[in-house]
This record gives structure tokens, sequence and C-alpha cells, in this order.
């Protein structure tokens, strides 16, 4: 985030580098009405198949040939072409290469779909144990759904930029996973979905590149996204997407300051200036959602030491980080929790879960007698909004801020990873919350309003 004006052209994972060594340009795959023997013991791939990872890669797949077998005639009219030229477990210390691939370095912490060969290869030594041990046996699956959506595109003649290919295949694996979930052919709970969601942020592009970069994959924000549509609308919403349809949310620096200092603003500058911006926003926002009513600041923003929280009503916060005190109408957090937040999620993350806060000021001035987990979730979505403000510049009278290459994804790191115990039940899955900020972003404040 930044205190300066930014000056927005356009509103303009899992998986880095995929898509092999060189881009393959999309091309047409002879008609087979055969559909692959989809038994996992009938799948063969070129590597060690007793290993856990690849055990789990070889279920994948099984489903993955089965699934699409079933949805690309729904989806394109034509029979689905399976995968055969192979399937490559490599390990690239050892000098092997899968085809496609010209160097080690092609594959080493890569996984990809080559085009001209038909093949699916990944890097069975370090990419699946290490995002393994980080985000669960889940994330395996989704790696390779990604590779199959570029496996479909090649069947289905798609072109786009990189980043719209990368994307749909994000979308496509999004499809897969709510079928594998229903299914049963997986035990997904809401932890399972919240890794797979960390998973495609830890692969995002680095903050500052831009979406016509022939390399680009897109933003946490931007896969996450992706991911989301294909869960919730099914391959049919994955099959639309064009060049800007989504519109990609890349943003450059501005210049060589902002990028020195990575988009970010001091912590104290955080939590002493950023508050006042939100106020500003819903001095703007708020008469909007209640037919004129103004908005009436909260009475204060009360940061603490662990050693001794501040009271609210007639109960001492005592175990809270960050909370709305509803009683006594302010906003209080907990220094060095929010300090962890800003040091491991960056300064926005800190500004979004301060912005969730505001979000249950409002609903109370507003009367919202809505459970505590609607209200919490309405709070994210007018985090989200709040961004969208700041995104715009559309308060340019009142506010200077803007936003820096990866705030946003700052934002859904912040919903996604920092919560305490029991936060799941009273807030919702980090899944839930994602969602209902990108609608935020997307859609403004009314829609949040509409759950």
């Amino acid at each position: 985030m930044r205190s300066k004006a930014l000056i927005l052209a356009a509103l303009a994972i899992v998986l880095a580098a995929c898509g092999g060594p060189k881009p393959d340009k999309p091309q047409s795959l002879a008609q087979n009405t055969q559909v692959a023997n989809t038994a996992p013991e009938a799948i063969k791939i070129t590597g060690d198949a007793s290993t856990g990872p690849n055990k789990i890669a070889v279920q994948a797949i099984a489903d993955l040939q089965k699934y699409w077998s079933v949805e690309y005639p729904k989806l394109y009219g034509s029979e689905y072409t399976p995968v055969e030229g192979g399937f490559f477990s490599v390990i690239p210390s050892s000098g092997e290469l899968p085809p496609c691939a010209e160097a080690a370095s092609d594959i080493a912490g890569n996984a990809f779909y080559c085009a001209s060969k038909d093949v699916v290869a990944w890097d069975s030594e370090t990419l699946l144990p290490e995002l393994q041990s980080k985000f669960g046996d889940f994330v395996i699956p989704i790696v390779l759904a990604h590779e199959w959506g570029h496996a479909i595109q090649a069947r289905s003649n798609f072109t786009a930029r990189t980043v719209t290919k990368e994307l749909q295949a994000d979308c496509f694996a999004g499809g897969w996973a709510k079928h594998a979930k229903d299914s049963g052919l997986y035990k997904v709970n809401a932890a399972d979905m919240d890794n797979a969601l960390a998973g495609i942020l830890e692969l995002r592009d680095s903050p500052g590149t831009s979406k016509i970069d022939p390399s680009a994959h897109g933003s946490g924000f931007d896969r996450v996204g992706a991911f989301q549509d294909g869960y919730d609308n099914g391959p049919t919403a994955c099959k639309a997407y064009r060049d800007d349809n989504p519109v990609v949310v890349e943003l450059p620096f501005q210049n060589a300051e902002d990028e020195a200092a990575g988009g970010d603003m001091p912590y104290d500058a955080m939590v002493n200036d950023v508050p006042y911006d939100i106020e500003d926003y819903w001095a703007h926002v708020y008469p909007e959602l209640t037919n004129g009513e103004a908005w009436v600041p909260v009475k204060g923003l009360e940061p603490f030491d662990p050693s001794n929280p501040p009271m609210c009503g007639n109960t001492r916060a005592d175990g809270y980080a960050l909370f709305y005190c509803v009683p006594d109408d302010y906003i209080g957090w907990e220094n060095d929790a929010m300090r962890t937040v800003y040091n491991q999620g960056g300064d926005y993350a800190v500004a979004t879960l301060i912005a969730t806060q505001f979000g249950l000021a409002a609903m109370t001035r507003a009367n919202d007698k809505s459970d505590d987990k609607t209200q919490s979730l309405r709070g994210d979505c007018f985090a989200g909004s709040y961004t969208a403000s700041v995104l715009l510049q559309n308060r340019k009278e009142t506010s200077s801020f803007g936003i820096s290459p990866g705030d946003l994804d700052e934002a859904i790191t912040a919903l996604l990873v920092f919560r305490g115990d029991g936060d799941v039940d009273r807030q919702g899955a980090g899944y839930e919350r994602i969602r209902h900020f990108r609608t935020g972003v997307l859609d403004g404040a009314g829609a949040c309003l509409k759950d």
C-alpha cells in the first residue's frame, strides 16, 4: 500500500511455470472415441510409482482421465482424447529428462503439460514432496488437475495470453476439485481446501509482474479467484474465459522507490494512518447503503500490549488479537500480534484485518441482526469493497492512498492464514472468507448485504 496516488489505466497456482520449458502452441489432436482405462492400477508412470506423492498422483491421473471423458463432450461436443503420451515422475538431480525438457532446470521445482508430445511431467524429488509437506495431500491432485487444464486447452484449440491460459487451467482445476470432493474420492474438509488455496498463493507471480508478460501466471488474487470460479460454477464457466475476461488484476510497480520498498508502508504508518482512510471510505459509502444516514466515526482505536488488554463493556478483552467492541464502540488490536501479521503477511494484510472490523462497526450502526458468522463474512466483503475504493481511487478529494503490487495477495493471505482457535466456526473457513472479500472487490459494498 502506498500513500501517493496510483494512476490506473485499467483494472486491467497452482502452479508456477507450468506448461513446459517452451510454450507449446495449442494444436488439434486426433479424435479418439476410446476412453482410457481409468482404474488406478492401469495408470503407468515413468518413475517410481511406490512413493507416497506418486501414489496420490496416480490416483489423481486415473480420476482426471475419467472426469474429462464425461465433461469434455458436454463442453465441446466431441469425444475426449485421453492423455496418451505418458506420465513422467522426474528426479531432476538424476540427469534424466522428460519429453520437451532440454535441461534439468526445465523440470526442477515444476510440473508441466507439453502439447507437442501430449505428456504430463512433474518433479517428484522436490516439488511434490515439499508441497505435500506444507499443504497436505490434496494439493498434489490440484497440481495435476491444473496441468490437465492445459491438456483440455490443446484439445479445444484454446488461444489466449499466457496468463489467461493459466487462469483457465486454475478454473478447470477448481471444477475438478468440486467433483473430487462431492464424489467422495477424496475426504476434503475446510482445512484441506484452505491448504489448497495456500498452495496457490505460494506459487503466484512475483509482485509487479505485468499481465502481458509471456511468463505471467497470475497474482494470487487472480489465481485463487479462478480456482473458486471453477469450484463454484463448474467447467462451463471456465470454458468462457477470454483475454481480460475475467479481469486480471496484476499491477506493475509505479517507480523504483515503490519497488525498493516492496510496496509496503512502515507498520506505524499503517496502524496510525490507514484506519482514518477507512473512516473516510465509510463516510462516503454508509449513506449510500442506508438511504442517506450519516456515518458516525468509531469512538476509538485501541492498540494494546498483550499483558494489559483493555476492557470491553464489563469484560476484559483477554486472548483477542483484533476485535470490534460493540458496547464501547472501539476497535482494538494487540500490537505484537499485528506486527507479526505485518512481518509475515505484509502491510495490506494489516489494513485488511482492520478493515474487517470497521465492517462490523458499520453493521452495528445499521442494526444488522444476522448471526456472528454472517456478520464476519460481510465484514470480509466490506474489507474488499474498501480495497476496491483504494484501487479505483474514487475518493481523490479526501484520500491519497493507492494499491501496490502484491497488496491483494496480502489481503487474501491475511484472511486465509491469520486466525485463532475456533475462528473457523465463528468467522467461516478461509475459502469462504476469500470468496466474500473478492465479492467486495469486484462488486462493491452493496453486494456484501446480499448474502
